[in-house]
């Protein structure tokens, strides 16, 4: 099998975000591109500054979906305020593409050693209703359910509607936290 050396292709596009002109690049690995040179090659792509610019916005959507909280800030904000019996919070699932929240109250705060919290009424089939401190969900960590604190927002739109969970658009988190939401994205690559 005889392998080309490693090379790179330029082409001069016009960005579809803030309209000036640029040059693209792609480069080869081990003799093949990431995508197909005829697809590489169109007028029109996205500038690195719009491309970080969308990509900085769409990490700023990510977080406000989990209401603004992370692992560690969930963790900490457990241990200056440990949860009680009977006390509501969010639970967020994001499977099935979909942006889930649902109202939950605390069954059990410290269940044993490593002080998990149990909560009642929510399920999506593959998660449990055990959870570690820092939101996790201890049957499935890598999943796409975790725990919150309780949002005022979030759950008076729970309240408002059935009382159990309600499923936003990006849009909707978008206003809520007063982030500006395009209907199409602009970007070319997955945002975990």
């Amino acid at each position: 099998m005889n392998r080309r050396s490693d090379q790179t292709i330029t082409w001069d596009k016009k960005c579809t975000g803030c309209g000036c002109r640029f040059t693209d690049s792609m480069t080869s690995l081990m003799g093949s591109f990431p995508c197909p040179v005829r697809l590489f090659k169109v007028p029109t792509g996205l500038c690195p500054e719009c491309q970080k610019e969308n990509k900085d916005r769409w990490e700023k959507l990510r977080l406000a979906c989990h209401l603004n909280w992370n692992f560690e800030t969930v963790r900490e904000h457990f241990l200056e305020h440990p949860p009680v019996k009977g006390q509501e919070m969010i639970v967020y699932d994001s499977s099935w593409n979909a942006n889930t929240y649902a109202l939950v109250t605390v069954e059990v705060p410290e269940h044993t050693r490593q002080k998990r919290i149990v909560i009642a009424s929510y399920s999506n089939g593959y998660n449990g209703q055990s959870f570690y401190r820092t939101g996790q969900n201890c049957y499935a960590p890598k999943g796409q359910v975790r725990l919150l604190p309780y949002h005022q927002e979030i759950g008076a739109r729970i309240k408002s509607n059935d009382g159990h969970e309600i499923s936003l658009q990006l849009r909707e988190i978008a206003e809520i936290f007063g982030l500006k939401c395009e209907s199409t994205p602009n970007i070319t690559h997955k945002i975990p």
